[in-house]
C-alpha cells in the first residue's frame, strides 16, 4: 500500500494555477477522473509560511458537481515541507458539503479543467457565464 502512494506522488504532474490566500496553487491534471456528470482532481498548496498546524503544503481531493456549479472537498492531506516532502502530519479523509464556485477565481480555473474533459464538454460559455 505505501509503495501505491509512493508511486503516485512521484508520478504527480503538478501545473501551477495562481495563487489563494497568497499560497501557490498547482493542480495534478493527471488525476483528473470522472464520477457520472462529477469530475475528480488532486490539488497541491504550497504556503508562503508554516501554518499553525506545522504545515508548509498540502493536497486536496476535489469533487466538482459540473452541473450544479458547485466543489467540495473529500480528502486532505498536510505536510511539513513543501511540495509533499517531509512528514505527513495530516490525514483528512471526509467529504465535505457541497459549496458554489465562484467566477473569477483559481477553484473556477480548476472546474473548468476538470469539467471538460471527456463527456463533459458543453456548448461554448456555459462554465464561463458568472452568476446572474
Amino acid at each position: 500500500m505505501a509503495l501505491v502512494l509512493v508511486q503516485g506522488t512521484v508520478n504527480a504532474a503538478w501545473t501551477y494555477m495562481g495563487h489563494i490566500d497568497g499560497h501557490t496553487v498547482l493542480i495534478d491534471r493527471n488525476t483528473v477522473e470522472l464520477k457520472g456528470r462529477n469530475a475528480l482532481v488532486w490539488m497541491l498548496t504550497n504556503y508562503s509560511s508554516v501554518t499553525a498546524n506545522q504545515l508548509l503544503s498540502a493536497t486536496t481531493h476535489l469533487e466538482f458537481d459540473c452541473d450544479k456549479n458547485k466543489v467540495r472537498y473529500l480528502q486532505f492531506y498536510g505536510y511539513e515541507g513543501q511540495m509533499q516532502s517531509g512528514a505527513r502530519l495530516i490525514s483528512k479523509i471526509q467529504s465535505s458539503v457541497f459549496v458554489p464556485v465562484e467566477f473569477g477565481t483559481v477553484m473556477k480555473s480548476f472546474q473548468q479543467i476538470a469539467c471538460t474533459r471527456g463527456p463533459f464538454f458543453r456548448k461554448e460559455g456555459v462554465l464561463n457565464k458568472p452568476p446572474k
